[in-house]
């Protein structure tokens, strides 16, 4: 691992050994403040002989930072190991101590040097001892400095980095999971838009073949726009949302095939607000609806039938609604939407893109017919 991609790794779990740490020397500033209040002779200390004392703490506390990648680093050494949890505390007591030790040399090495160019800071230190040896000051360290302190830093840097470790591979975990789950609802939404495609296509050639016993000229019509849908349907094959906009071009089509083979029977009228032409909507999702409207709404009368597509926006929610003029919602009409393939579809899809955040009502109109009323969240194109 580089230094650059360890810093992108662990940079916010170091801040935040950098933080701990700081409170830590406060803290071990503050109890030695204290401690000498309460000595058997107590002398208020000096603003020089604070701040030695301020600093030393503060830097005792941040030299562990030299020291932190070197424990993370073993840290996940001995992780990757099955050891039993009793075998696992006496392997991170002989490591700790073992940090210990290592800290306490580069701490004296701090402070010969840092004294030898700022002579009064730790003259306290050397007053006392004018003629001690670093070698000397180092073995005596080595055999008073209370371990058990040093100790608990190499703990609490072992708690957090492990903290900060289940953290990342929960987050790691969570993030697999939810790609997981897009890429469950792409295949889900792919393998349905792929089973609509030849639903639709074996309804068109039901209606071509029929309409080749009645005029050549009309099928050979049907055909043409049929080849341009199978191209547009072909061309979005992988998409789950498209532009309304681009979806109406499809309809059109889809339209202009129904109106050859039904003639001036099927009326049909558009009012899409143009603040909704590029609200994304699932891919080809107003064809079903339309189908649904021209089977139930038109094809049974002799009479010429009306369809009004229409859509608008209220607050974050794009409404798009289909009328017909038909004998309404009955009992068998009802069963048949329930158990169609196109219906079904559709609420499928609608399902696994929107969740419950969509609504789809059938109703009957007042003035007879029936209103499909669809309700999906409004997203631009460029959203």
């Amino acid at each position: 691992m580089t230094t650059k991609t360890y810093w992108q790794k662990y940079r916010t779990e170091l801040l935040f050994y950098f933080g701990f740490l700081t409170i830590l020397g406060l803290a071990f500033f503050l109890q030695a403040i204290y401690a000498d209040s309460w000595s058997d002779e107590p002398t208020k200390p000096t603003t020089q002989e604070t701040i030695n004392v301020f600093v030393d703490r503060l830097i005792a506390a941040y030299l562990w930072l030299l020291l932190t990648p070197f424990i993370i680093w073993i840290a996940e050494k001995i992780s990757l190991k099955s050891f039993p949890f009793i075998a696992l505390v006496v392997i991170h007591l002989f490591v700790g101590l073992f940090f210990t030790f290592l800290h306490i040399p580069i701490y004296t090495t701090y402070i010969f040097t840092i004294h030898s160019f700022i002579p009064w800071m730790y003259y306290s230190v050397f007053e006392k001892m004018p003629d001690i040896t670093y070698l000397d000051y180092l073995l005596t360290s080595l055999a008073r400095v209370n371990h058990v302190y040093r100790l608990l830093y190499y703990c609490i840097i072992i708690a957090i980095h492990f903290a900060f470790d289940y953290f990342r591979k929960y987050s790691e975990r969570e993030l697999r999971a939810s790609q997981l789950e897009v890429q469950l609802k792409e295949a889900q939404i792919r393998t349905l838009h792929q089973q609509l495609q030849p639903h639709f296509l074996f309804n068109t050639l039901n209606g071509i073949s029929s309409l080749m016993y009645k005029s050549v000229d009309d099928a050979d019509k049907m055909l043409t726009y049929l080849g341009d849908l199978l191209r547009i349907s072909l061309e979005r094959m992988n998409t789950q949302e498209v532009p309304l906009k681009d979806d109406i071009a499809f309809i059109e089509r889809y339209l202009l095939i129904e109106k050859t083979r039904m003639g001036d029977r099927l009326i049909v009228r558009t009012n899409f607000h143009t603040d909704t032409l590029d609200a994304l909507v699932p891919c080809m999702m107003a064809q079903p609806l339309l189908e649904n409207a021209i089977k139930h709404g038109v094809a049974p009368n002799v009479r010429p039938g009306n369809i009004v597509a229409t859509s608008w926006r209220e607050a974050e929610k794009l409404y798009l609604q289909i009328e017909d003029d038909g004998c309404g919602l009955d009992k068998s009409i009802e069963e048949s939407l329930t158990k169609g393939y196109g219906i079904k579809n559709t609420i499928e899809r609608l399902k696994i893109l929107y969740g419950g955040n969509y609504s789809l009502q059938f109703s009957n109109k007042e003035t007879g017919g029936l209103r499909v009323t669809l309700s999906i969240p409004f997203r631009m194109q460029t959203d």
